[in-house]
């Protein structure tokens, strides 16, 4: 019962992840054309500086909230004492992030010219504080969310149509992005209510909290300055141009990290209820099937997003973001990286109350990629800023790996992960075969990715891939049945 859940629970955050994808895939080609490059430059620089006070007022309550709920889930009058400390905890931390952001606002000379911008986008972090998702997390309650991300996306797609209608619309662009954040997180906090009723209290219990909090806010501040500082870089030491550009490759190499993403996170909470429970035998089931379902998907993804890098560009943005097809190239391998490292972090170290070996790794890393960019930056523009995070990422890895080595025990993987490349020469075929066959891009990319794909899985199952094999084999039995 449990397995089956987490499967639904993965298969659900998988598609509130595509569905946050799908939209953006639908209005981000239309932003590129209708802003061009300069603009839209404009909006996601200020994007960059918003996310570090969002980064502020989240002070990592969500991730150890997550953590320590799971296992609280079961004692309602517990998790309620819990749940009314870190909120509280959580919106002080949000007034701070506010005023440090004024601050910024009216002393950096080199900002003035973002401030509406800013403001506009800063609206996401009060919000984001409100919407406590991580009961929804702690409870696994996915259904909700991704009901309720859908509704908003909906209203996001159709207020940008019809209002974003000129190169100077940039302002409307990006209080729109807000808008789908603004109402999702209000909707949130109401429904909040059938779990646990938040309010704010005097007893914070800060001894207990503040420390593994501040230990998992300065990993996250750390990896997201190194994750932003390549677009802020590019902002500083270039201009709007190189941002545009980097920011089409991003956007792409975001959109599938975050849906391989979704695979993983949903598993934190089980993981951690597990261990508070001492189920280390579900505890390493449960990893070593989220390590071979990622395999699975991981390394296709790689090769297609190489095999298809211009393809993507213009479709999404146009020729005249062609330039980020390399950057986009680069970001492929930091991808494999960043996913990997991101299995053992969330599902070995986090779980395990490691976040001090997580902070050393995300350290270095942060430490690295900003070194580099200041170097590369200059030189080689959005390529050198993708170079660097791809050097980071492999960094998180090979530091993350390293600490949890003596809890990793993965079976079975070698030969899966054998399997997944075999069936990405096949996929490799598949394109070589279709591209001198088919000229128009999107047709093409589309018959990659449909043929290329049906190929992988076929490939995946004549090597009796175990991951695959779990997935399809009821579907499999029931196809047969139907057809006896």
């Amino acid at each position: 019962m449990e397995n089956k859940s987490l499967k639904r629970n993965a298969s659900l955050n998988g598609i509130r992840t595509v569905l946050a994808i799908i939209f953006p895939l639908i209005t981000f080609p239309y932003a590129t054309r209708v802003l061009q490059v300069t603009n839209l430059g404009k909006v996601n620089f200020s994007s960059s500086i918003v996310n570090y006070f969002l980064l502020l007022a989240g002070l990592g309550v969500a991730t150890y909230a997550i953590r320590e709920g799971a296992g609280l889930r079961n004692d309602p009058e517990k998790l309620n004492t819990f749940g009314n400390q870190v909120f509280t905890i959580n919106l002080i931390s949000t007034v701070i992030s506010y005023l440090f952001l004024f601050v910024v606002l009216f002393t950096v000379p080199s900002l003035a010219d973002y401030r509406s911008l800013l403001l506009i986008q800063s609206m996401s972090i009060i919000f984001t504080t409100v919407g406590v998702e991580w009961i929804y997390s702690i409870y696994e309650d996915y259904l909700f969310i991704t009901l309720r991300s859908l509704a908003f996306q909906i209203i996001s797609l159709i207020l940008l149509f019809v209002l974003v209608k000129d190169t100077e619309d940039y302002y409307l662009y990006a209080l729109i992005t807000v808008i789908s954040t603004v109402g999702s997180n209000v909707i949130n906090y109401v429904h909040s209510r059938k779990y646990t009723k938040l309010r704010l209290t005097r007893h914070l219990g800060l001894k207990q909290h503040l420390k593994p909090i501040l230990i998992i806010f300065s990993n996250n501040l750390l990896s997201t300055f190194y994750v932003n500082s390549d677009i802020t870089l590019l902002g500083f030491m270039v201009g709007n141009y190189s941002v545009g550009i980097y920011s089409v490759a991003v956007k792409i190499y975001t959109t599938v990290k975050s849906v391989l993403a979704a695979v993983i996170i949903v598993a934190i909470p089980r993981l951690s209820f597990y261990l508070a429970d001492n189920r280390m035998e579900d505890y390493r089931n449960t990893i070593n099937k989220v390590f071979n379902y990622i395999s699975v998907l991981i390394l296709p993804s790689v090769v297609g997003i190489n095999l298809l890098s211009e393809e993507l560009v213009i479709i999404l943005s146009g020729a005249d973001y062609l330039e980020a097809a390399v950057s986009l190239r680069i970001l492929s391998v930091a991808l494999l990286f960043s996913i990997y490292a991101t299995v053992i972090v969330s599902l070995i170290l986090l779980p395990m109350k490691k976040e001090k070996y997580i902070l050393k790794a995300t350290l270095a890393s942060a430490i690295v990629n900003v070194g580099l960019n200041l170097v590369m930056i200059p030189i080689f523009q959005e390529k050198g800023a993708a170079l660097t995070t791809m050097i980071a990422e492999l960094l998180v890895l090979l530091m993350s790996y390293y600490y949890a080595k003596e809890h990793i025990e993965l079976k079975g993987i070698s030969k899966n992960i054998g399997a997944s490349l075999i069936g990405c020469v096949a996929l490799a075929v598949v394109a070589f075969v279709l591209r001198n066959l088919i000229t128009n891009v999107l047709l093409y990319t589309c018959a990659t990715a449909g043929v290329g794909a049906i190929v992988y899985l076929l490939v995946m199952l004549a090597l009796k891939n175990e991951a695959v094999l779990e997935v399809a084999g009821p579907l499999l039995s029931k196809f047969r049945n139907k057809k006896v």
